[in-house]
């Protein structure tokens, strides 16, 4: 299954994106500013874009896993394009892909994107029966709590149906 269906997946994604983060922009750490495969690969011709492109497509899939908002998905579509086709300007291109770290940019609004959701493992008539969700839905009423909501699904799993 591609969409995330347990917390256990969502964690899995979170550890997808990190290495994508780490591999793509800070392999060698020097003070705030890192050099990662994405700018290494730009020595031959070619292979610095396909790699970025290839990580930008590996965090935006993490993304669609994740279950992220379309608009978040926009913008990380926008940042790692324009890191992909940087290094094809040239030598100044290919230095501004060293200075512009687009994949951790982008997995860092990933990141922050899945901790300001609220994820249930689920479907939304099964959270309806817990306390857990009256808890939220109140605090959402109330305007106390802003985080979007997301059911993971997952009810096709269980062998025995849910207790109400």
């Amino acid at each position: 299954m591609i969409l995330a269906r347990t917390h256990l997946d969502l964690h899995n994604v979170r550890g997808s994106i990190e290495r994508t983060k780490k591999l793509s922009d800070n392999i060698i750490g020097i003070g705030p500013l890192g050099i990662g495969l994405d700018a290494i690969l730009n020595v031959v011709p070619g292979a610095g874009a396909l790699y970025s492109g290839l990580a930008g497509l590996m965090l935006i899939f993490d993304g669609v896993r994740a279950r992220a908002s379309g608009m978040i998905l926009i913008q990380m579509g926008g940042i790692l394009l324009v890191d992909t086709v940087a290094p094809l300007a040239g030598k100044l291109g290919a230095v501004a892909d060293v200075l512009f770290t687009g994949h951790k940019w982008s997995a860092d609004m990933l990141l922050k994107h899945m901790e300001e959701t609220i994820y249930f493992e689920g479907t939304r008539e099964e959270a309806l029966n817990t306390a857990e969700y009256r808890d939220l839905m109140a605090r959402v009423r109330a305007g106390k709590e802003k985080r979007r909501v997301v059911f993971l699904g997952g009810a096709w799993r269980r062998k025995t149906p849910p207790v109400v």
